[in-house]
């Protein structure tokens, strides 16, 4: 862990660039754990129509891209491109890919237990309303209608991160990760890996339907009982399923 932690520090503002240069999609591994989310959101249906409120992203959050996203991570973005962010499945970017048209995307606070979470408190987290639209996509819209869609993932383009460890070797780093980690809603699997990257701006280009999101508290609300799907960290830290692992690899340091 020590020799990991010392190369992803030496080697920061390259792996930051890497991250940069690369659109950031659902990537994950995931063990799931039922829970109960009571928030409600938009919940109308029609007969080729459907009103629904769905979780692109959960903030202070740990995902499978050992990425922690910062409060009002694409509030900038919302601003500039409220009318150019899409609705889509499985991060298709095509015209044939969209769901419905979203009616409004903003960040907003909820509390842990409202996304299913054994925590206290309030976290923020990305929201869309939607008209999901059946000539779009018949199967996407009954997979709605029927309740079955319950996580999401955002398409995205990095703009500001830092890099965080749990070692006092580092000061920079070490004091980003003691002013962040007792906010984290999943604080036991960062502490498991030792770091994280928080994610301070980016640039939101979608929100897609998906099987397994990065972020796995981006459920469909409004439902009377939804599963969400948790990592337990146990299960997670065997798992390598971010590709700076493999960047650091690719760039030959010997771990």
């Amino acid at each position: 862990m020590k020799d990991f932690i010392k190369n992803i520090v030496a080697n920061k503002s390259e792996l930051i660039e890497l991250k940069k240069a690369e659109r950031k999609f659902t990537s994950g591994v995931n063990t799931i754990v039922k829970q109960e989310t009571t928030a409600k959101g938009l919940y109308k249906n029609t007969a080729d129509k459907l009103e629904r409120t769905i979780v692109g992203n959960t903030y202070l959050f740990m995902d499978s891209h050992d990425d922690v996203h910062a409060k009002g991570v694409f509030t900038k973005s919302i601003k500039e491109r409220q009318d150019k962010i899409f609705h889509l499945h499985d991060h298709e970017f095509k015209i044939t890919s969209k769901v419905g048209e979203p009616i409004k995307v903003y960040e907003q606070s909820i509390s842990w237990k409202d996304l299913g979470v054994n925590a206290n408190g309030v976290t923020d987290a990305l929201f869309m309303d939607t008209e999901i639209i059946k000539d779009y996509n018949a199967q996407i819209y009954n997979e709605y209608k029927g309740d079955k869609i319950n996580q999401h993932s955002v398409g995205m383009q990095y703009v500001k991160i830092d890099l965080a460890v749990n070692d006092e070797d580092y000061k920079e780093e070490y004091k980003l990760w003691n002013d962040t980690i007792d906010s984290i809603g999943n604080k036991d699997y960062a502490e498991s890996k030792g770091y994280f990257w928080l994610v301070r701006e980016a640039k939101l280009i979608e929100i897609s339907a998906v099987l397994l999101g990065s972020n796995e508290l981006t459920p469909t609300l409004g439902q009377d009982k939804l599963e969400a799907v948790l990592n337990t960290s146990k299960e997670k830290a065997d798992i390598i399923t971010f590709d700076v692992n493999n960047a650091i690899n690719n760039l030959k340091f010997n771990i």
